[in-house]
């Protein structure tokens, strides 16, 4: 009897492990020590895009982990446009999570959208996210927060692949 509750207890850690998970950096932004005082009124970052914004965190997140970011237009970068840059830049997007996409939610705070970094993907479907500037109530503005067990639903993706 003892033999099964140890598989119980195995299987069931197993389970609350990420499926699809590598270690992917997503802390050292190094625009943070002007968060939260920074945002769209202040200060631009190397990749055109407003510091301490989704935007520049996710940008600063793929050159972090060796992802292209080449493909970036000047002034055409609002959340909800990265995926159509992204495709005219012949990168793949989709629907489903994976570990080191951008996560793009079009609709939220409109007119902009929202994007994240995915850092880890679990077995149900739920994945978890580095961000800054979540447009949402319960978070301060021009922060960084991790989040898990997000639901892809509203969510297209953007696979980034290495740099060359």
């Amino acid at each position: 009897m003892s033999h099964r509750v140890g598989v119980i207890c195995v299987s069931l850690a197993i389970a609350a492990t990420p499926v699809h998970a590598s270690r992917v950096a997503i802390y050292g932004y190094p625009l943070a020590s002007h968060c939260p005082a920074a945002g769209v009124a202040d200060s631009i970052d190397r990749w055109k895009m407003y510091a301490c914004n989704c935007t520049s965190y996710v940008a600063w997140a793929l050159t972090a982990n060796g992802q292209r970011t080449d493909w970036f237009v000047a002034g055409a970068m609002d959340a909800w446009n990265w995926p159509h840059v992204a495709r005219l830049s012949g990168i793949d997007t989709g629907t489903r999570p994976r570990v080191g996409a951008v996560a793009v939610w079009p609709k939220l705070s409109p007119p902009f959208g929202h994007i994240a970094y995915v850092v880890a993907v679990h077995a149900d479907g739920t994945f978890e996210v580095g961000e800054y500037n979540l447009p949402a109530s319960g978070y301060a503005p021009y922060t960084f927060d991790l989040r898990d067990e997000v639901r892809p639903g509203g969510a297209e993706f953007i696979y980034v692949p290495k740099r060359l």
